[in-house]
């Protein structure tokens, strides 16, 4: 009979065989290869739509005409605001309607002279608010190519007759090309995002495979050992491990894809983080999906190999029964997390961005190299705990730890990396987290500033509907008084502005009897306009608006003023920017969201290992409790050696990540002032272990409620 044949005909054999340990695997396993290829086609769509947002991102950017190219168009970048969210509005005046290349991405036809082509996000949002769509009256909706998600805020507007664009404004040879981006700060950056993914999502998918492919490892061992006895040669055993275990992962593969498959096309927004994605852009292409398949393939393979090479004790090659010993644990599996602590040491000793960098690099390498070497640390546990023990029950626990530590800390390497990862997490998004408090409001009146066109401004026609306000003129800071050293003051400001309309804005007088502004006045007029400078009034009549300066508007306090003047800026003929109290608030990092979105997976397959490894390791658990049952020890005893074993490995495992996470930690704050020491969330982490040690114990007490005696025998 052909060989290929048998081994694949004993292959299916033990993968679908009636053995209970075995159908527990081939469930595990299964869901195991489901969970992973759900996970890998999530993070492989979430690239898929933003590597298309960043090519449609290219093809809007705008195309200065240099070196003798021909204009088609001329461009002006403006922007507005809408509540706390800032948007690009860009002003289009073309050579030439017909021009095709004037037009860019998404626009099919120019709207009328003055007109307005809004994104799809913005039309629904305008429709939702009146205020927001008196802004841009009559507009057209852009095609989905220039947009990058359905969400996104843009606006075109046509050049009107007669209008004007400010001082920033250049000619274009079209779009799609080197030059300034239209939205550029919307988008993610892809490469720290993909090392992200790797991080929290690899890292986790690779545990969780390992996990899985570990499921009933006695039963398996046994079963080649026997094999091994009877002469069979060890690459036919390797292919016949990883024919095994294909049998078991790839319906469980083919399960996720089939998952995945359908709802990722139906998905607006990016799972989690919450994010608007286009339509169908997290379904990966059909050979994205297939590669991902594979790698995940290949990945359980190895896996299933390597556990089985690494069972395989060398002392006890043919042995078809385990007999006394330790399997060899190399110190080398400490070296990752060596190398992590010995980069952040280095990482003091450096400044700057290569500080940032090495210390990156040290806790990323900390996070990967803690669960290689928690089995050594373990074992170091254990044979201290059996050395020192004064009962036989401590001795046992010890002894059992220390001859298996693999299987007694794999469920747990999740937590682990866990445990390094979340407080140097939680120190980052604490520190992007801390906003400034927004400046004082002042109780009477508020201002905005223009820029842009302001020689072309008609501040009768700006400012109609507006009662009581006033435009005043800003002059370009003028340098302060100089001393022999150089300045010796803050800039000055010269506000066209009388006291008699400070005053009626301000509700008090604001001028000295010299006509100079008191202390008072000063102050609060440099909270209204958001400067620092000293500021001096001149007589309206003195100043002008020009191009490069400032134009504010200053009205007596009124829920609807902003909107008004930003609708007023949006419909003159010349090209303005409205910058308010709103646009100086700082706002929270769009990283944030990913990241908290990069922790709930990461939880979510560390859930995922814990109750695998937990399951099989409790299945496996009833043998020794059968063969400490038959030595004569009551049910309390075996409860109370497994309680004891479980606890040791479970201290070993969480001291270990703790103190990788403080060590990390104490790094990453000594990297920036601005980072606190997350000595709460150490503390918090360090209860809720507590809480799930409590809770593991418990389930061991629920697992070992049947006789030892009960049961099949082992085999």
């Amino acid at each position: 009979m052909n060989a290929h044949r048998t081994t694949l005909r004993l292959a299916a054999r033990l993968a679908w065989g009636p053995h209970p340990r075995q159908r527990l695997r081939a469930l595990l396993l299964g869901a195991a290869a489901a969970a992973c290829a759900v996970t890998v086609l999530f993070a492989a769509g979430v690239l898929h739509a933003l590597s298309g947002e960043a090519d449609r991102l290219r093809q809007r950017s705008v195309v200065p005409a240099r070196g003798g190219a021909e204009p088609v168009v001329r461009v002006d970048l403006r922007a507005d605001t809408w509540g706390l969210e800032q948007y690009p509005v860009v002003w289009l005046d073309p050579v030439d309607e017909g021009d095709p290349a004037a037009m860019p991405p998404g626009m099919s036809a120019w709207p009328e002279k003055g007109g307005w082509a809004v994104s799809p996000g913005l039309a629904a949002l305008a429709r939702a608010h009146p205020a927001l769509a008196a802004r841009f009256p009559g507009a057209e909706v852009l095609g989905d190519a220039g947009v990058l998600h359905p969400g996104e805020l843009l606006a075109y507007r046509h050049m009107p007759e007669g209008g004007a664009m400010g001082a920033a404004a250049f000619d274009a040879a079209g779009f799609g090309g080197p030059g300034p981006s239209v939205g550029e700060r919307t988008e993610v950056d892809r490469p720290a995002l993909a090392l992200a993914l790797t991080g929290f999502v690899g890292l986790p998918v690779v545990l969780l495979a390992a996990a899985g492919t570990a499921v009933s490892a006695p039963l398996r061992a046994r079963r080649l050992a026997l094999l091994r006895a009877l002469g069979t040669p060890a690459r036919r055993l390797r292919a016949l491990v990883a024919a095994e275990a294909a049998l078991v992962f790839l319906p469980g593969l083919a399960l996720g894809v089939l998952l995945w498959t359908p709802v990722a096309p139906v998905l607006g927004e990016v799972p989690v983080v919450g994010r608007p994605v286009a339509d169908g852009a997290l379904a990966p292409p059909p050979w994205a999906t297939a590669a991902v398949a594979a790698c995940l393939a290949c990945l359980f393979a190895a896996l299933a190999v390597l556990t089985e090479r690494r069972g395989r004790g060398s002392r006890h090659r043919v042995a078809p029964r385990p007999r006394a010993g330790r399997p060899r644990l190399p110190v080398l599996r400490t070296a990752p997390a060596a190398a992590g602590l010995v980069l952040l040491a280095l990482a003091q000793l450096r400044d700057g961005q290569a500080a940032s960098t090495t210390t990156l690099a040290g806790v990323v390498l900390l996070a990967v190299g803690v669960p290689p070497a928690l089995p050594v640390v373990a074992r170091a546990v254990g044979g201290r705990m059996a050395d020192r023990a004064s009962g036989p029950r401590g001795v046992l626990a010890g002894r059992r730890l220390q001859y298996d530590p693999r299987s007694a800390v794999r469920p747990l390497y999740g937590v682990a990396a866990l445990l390094v990862l979340a407080p140097v997490v939680a120190a980052w998004m604490g520190a992007v987290r801390h906003l400034d408090a927004p400046p004082p409001r002042d109780p009477t009146a508020e201002a905005v500033v223009l820029r842009g066109a302001l020689d072309r401004v008609d501040t009768g026609v700006l400012l109609r509907g507006l009662p009581g306000a006033v435009a005043v003129p800003l002059a370009p800071r003028d340098p302060g008084p100089s001393g022999p050293s150089g300045p010796s003051g803050p800039p000055v400001l010269r506000v066209g502005l009388g006291c008699a309309d400070a005053g009626r804005l301000l509700g008090t007088a604001v001028c000295g009897p010299a006509g100079s502004l008191t202390p008072e006045g000063s102050r609060r007029l440099a909270v209204l306009l958001g400067t620092p400078a000293q500021l001096r009034l001149v007589p309206p009549g003195t100043l002008r608006p020009t191009p490069g300066g400032e134009l504010a508007v200053i009205a007596p306090r009124d829920p609807r003023f902003e909107n008004a003047i930003r609708a007023a800026a949006l419909a003159h003929p010349a090209a303005l920017n409205v910058v308010s109290a709103a646009d100086l608030v700082l706002q929270e990092s769009e990283l944030v969201s990913w990241i908290l979105g990069g922790v709930a997976v990461l939880g979510s397959l560390t859930f995922l290992v814990l109750a695998l490894g937990t399951i099989d390791r409790t299945a496996a658990g009833r043998d020794g409790d059968r063969l400490l049952g038959a030595l004569g020890l009551s049910r309390g005893r075996v409860r109370a050696i497994g309680t004891e074993e479980f606890l040791l490995g479970y201290a070993a495992v969480v001291g270990t990540g703790l103190a990788c996470g403080a060590v990390a930690s104490a790094a990453w704050s000594a990297m920036d002032p601005a980072i606190g020491y997350p000595a709460g969330v150490l503390a918090g982490a360090a209860v809720l272990a507590a809480l799930l040690a409590g809770a593991g114990v418990l389930g061991i007490r629920l697992a070992s409620g049947r006789r030892p005696a009960e049961g099949r025998a082992p085999g």
